[in-house]
């Protein structure tokens, strides 16, 4: 009977072994993200989940912002500027290559390059690089950008998502099935169910833990609820009110993101009434932050913004009591600039939190001071197509979620429609500082300009939370670039 016993012992301690062994060296995650991008393709698509399935994961650029917010070098291994600001020269690695064993060297970069500034180009950041002159290789790991004008942020803007490389012989396939040089493979697009990834075994610099990843689309918020609860995904890129339960489970944990991301009430400002200077600063009058505060529910704590910089940045100006919460105010204004009570505005919101907590709130903060107020509820692509391209829209509210994207105010053909030779000769000022004191004086006055210009009205500031299975480290607690790096998170046991 006792040896019986014993060998029943010894066998429930081998199985529970088993167990945990199993269990401390899992080998995947599965992540759910809100949006299912259009492409998986940042350099031709403006949609931030892009970026955030497949940046420092799938694709790679010259340079990358880490998780600290710093520039750091990734398929360049250096970088100088000449004593006249007007060309960078690049060291890029040897021994690179991408996923379909295709090389990667000096001329890959160039046609990466050339393809983002070239006639035709869908890029969503092309405007970064029109200070690029010329584009040229010395030899295989060496290429040359020329400037017709300084620009101290171009390195800066090769870390941007929609600046990864690519190759020419995948990049017209890369939006559906795309090949970079990162450290996991694109495996499978389900569309409107989940991407795959599997890590690279040929990368060139550290390997990541995980053998493969699962970015999950989180259809509705029952659905979310439902995968959490089920244990179906590992965790969730952007706590929602729905999902902020979950935080209290103590299989879960919730890890701060700090983003750039910068919540505005976008103003077309081409088109009438909203291209009269008068009527946009009523806007900012009739608008009542603090109302918005708790959007995310009582958890998430926004900080307010009075222009287009978040606080965190070292060139941060608090201008958030340039437009007190005056409603009286903003009604006389709108009357003096002609505006009638009971015009009818169109207010476009995508399907987010912000959108469909926050629109109803700005709807009624502007009905209060006269105007009428439609509600167009739009998906994702339809947002990127008729408001983004074709800036067909009175106002909308919408997240930025790019750093140091400020430049997007001296586009002409931005889809807030905003002109200013003021703003354009500041920004050229921005553009030829070459110390970091400099830069940030002229961000300054950056700022207090698009404030005193009422282009938008700025909002606020949200902190993004992921939600995480205890188990899973190595996350970017801190990632200014909206993506999630998978490099180097394992399971712990």
């Amino acid at each position: 009977m006792i040896k019986k016993l014993q060998a029943l012992l010894a066998l429930i301690c081998l199985l529970a072994s088993a167990f945990t062994a199993t269990a401390s060296t899992r080998d995947d995650i599965r992540v759910g993200i809100q949006l299912e991008p259009p492409a998986l393709d940042p350099t031709v698509t403006a949609a931030a989940a892009a970026g955030e399935i497949t940046y420092g994961n799938v694709f790679e650029g010259l340079t990358m912002i880490d998780g600290q917010g710093q520039l750091i070098p990734r398929l360049a291994s250096a970088w100088s500027l000449s004593s006249d600001g007007l060309v960078y020269t690049f060291t890029l690695r040897r021994d690179v290559q991408f996923h379909d064993g295709s090389p990667f060297n000096a001329d890959v970069a160039a046609y990466s390059l050339r393809r983002i500034i070239g006639e035709g180009s869908l890029n969503p950041q092309k405007k970064w690089f029109e200070k690029i002159s010329s584009i040229e290789t010395s030899d295989r790991t060496t290429l040359l950008i020329h400037l017709h004008q300084p620009d101290s942020l171009l390195p800066f803007a090769l870390a941007l998502p929609a600046a990864v490389i690519v190759h020419p012989d995948s990049a017209a396939t890369n939006a559906a099935k795309p090949i970079g040089t990162g450290p996991f493979r694109f495996k499978s697009w389900q569309k409107g169910n989940r991407v795959n990834l599997v890590r690279n075994g040929d990368y060139w610099g550290k390997n990541a833990i995980l053998k493969a990843a699962s970015f999950v689309f989180m259809r509705s918020s029952i659905g979310t609820e439902n995968m959490l609860s089920e244990g179906l995904i590992d965790g969730l890129v952007s706590v929602t009110r729905a999902t902020a339960q979950f935080s209290q489970r103590p299989d879960y944990r919730v890890i701060p993101r700090r983003l750039e991301n910068k919540l505005i009430l976008a103003i077309n400002n081409g088109r009438a009434p909203f291209d009269n200077l008068q009527v946009r600063r009523a806007l900012s009058h009739a608008i009542n932050r603090n109302g918005l505060l708790d959007i995310y529910g009582d958890d998430v704590k926004p900080e307010l913004i009075g222009s287009h910089l978040v606080p965190s940045h070292p060139a941060y100006v608090d201008l958030t009591k340039r437009y007190a919460y005056d409603p009286q105010l903003a009604h006389q204004m709108l009357t003096d600039a002609g505006v009638a009570d009971g015009r009818l505005i169109k207010l476009s919101l995508p399907p987010t939190d912000y959108g469909r907590y926050g629109g109803v709130r700005i709807a009624s903060d502007l009905e209060a001071v006269g105007f009428r107020v439609e509600l167009e509820q739009v998906d994702w692509k339809q947002w990127l197509k008729k408001v983004f391209t074709d800036k067909d829209y009175d106002l909308t509210l919408i997240m930025h979620v790019e750093p140091m994207d400020m430049n997007i105010y001296a586009r002409d053909d931005y889809y807030f429609n905003y002109d200013n030779t003021e703003f354009k000769a500041i920004w050229k000022r921005v553009l030829a500082t070459r110390t970091p004191h400099d830069l940030n004086l002229m961000l300054g006055e950056a700022q207090r300009k698009l404030a005193d210009d009422a282009v938008n009205v700025f909002l606020f500031r949200r902190p993004e939370e992921n939600l995480m299975h205890r188990s899973l480290s190595g996350f970017w607690e801190n990632s200014p670039i909206p993506s999630f790096v998978l490099q180097d998170i394992h399971w712990t046991k």
